[in-house]
């Protein structure tokens, strides 16, 4: 299936966040990569291909026991992954390449995973079908994506003040990419995957001010900081005070805990 042109399916937003996305979001992130490695049940030696690998999230997390091939189309991601890896001490093949056409034999890995990555990618059948492709017979995949916005308060609150502030901005407008269990079963069905199902988790992370929760947003999500780009700094400062206000009308400016759930659907070959 081929999606509307989204400026996430090109490098250039993900190499701008890459240092704080790395700082600021890995943490949190590794919970969901932890669920996704055990539902593929990935063991020592294993072959493991993890496709728009970011900084490395999953792939750090599987390198201890099992044999990681990481690929990501925003080089600053793959500079930070090789850096990241560097200084854990562990092994990973980190290259720059496009998860919609794969550089590697049919069946060379004994699970594939891409976290919260394919979701974005303009054609996503191409995507899930180069993941089924480069499994060895009977190996299983994971793909991660999110639940419905209005599942987290202060993130559907978010994107429904940009949208006010900014109006015919496509933010919170529309379903997420695979946001639906059904959709994304069949999505993985249709591309050939076998005993195809998706599984919820749920984890929080607490920020310790309304505020904090903004500038992290702030500096991690990358279609803010293209818009940010955008706008220019006189605008920017305006939109962002008016936002961060909105916030703190709601939820007032104490720590907030951010339970966000995410969908994994896995599929064997």
């Amino acid at each position: 299936m081929t999606q509307p042109p989204s400026p996430l399916a090109t490098p250039v937003a993900w190499n701008m966040v890459a240092d704080d996305y790395a700082a600021d979001i890995v943490p949190h992130f590794e919970k969901y990569a932890a669920d996704a490695l055990r539902l593929a049940g990935v063991g020592p030696g294993a072959r493991v291909l993890d496709v728009a690998a970011g900084p490395g999230t999953l792939s750090l997390l599987a390198a201890g026991e099992a044999r990681v091939t990481a690929i990501d189309f925003a080089p600053a991601m793959v500079e930070q992954l090789r850096e990241r890896a560097a200084r854990a001490g562990l092994a990973v093949e980190a290259r720059v390449g496009d998860g919609m056409a794969l550089p590697f034999e049919d069946g060379s890995f004994d699970a594939a995973f891409s976290m919260f990555g394919l979701m974005f990618f303009p054609d996503r059948d191409r995507g899930f079908r180069e993941l089924l492709r480069v499994l060895r017979p009977g190996g299983r995949a994971v793909v991660g994506s999110w639940a419905p916005m209005d599942r987290t308060p202060i993130l559907a609150e978010l994107f429904s003040g940009i949208g006010a502030e900014l109006p015919g901005l496509p933010f919170g407008e529309g379903k997420a990419p695979l946001g639906d269990p059904d959709e994304f079963r069949a999505e993985m069905e249709a591309a050939g995957f076998r005993d195809v199902s998706v599984r919820e988790v749920e984890h929080s992370r607490e920020s310790p001010s309304t505020e904090e929760f903004w500038r992290s947003v702030c500096r991690t999500n990358a279609p803010l900081v293209l818009l940010r780009d955008k706008l220019g700094d006189e605008r920017w400062e305006a939109f962002g005070k008016a936002i961060l206000g909105r916030l703190q009308a709601r939820f007032g400016d104490g720590p907030q805990q951010l339970s966000m759930t995410a969908l994994l659907g896995v599929g064997s070959r």
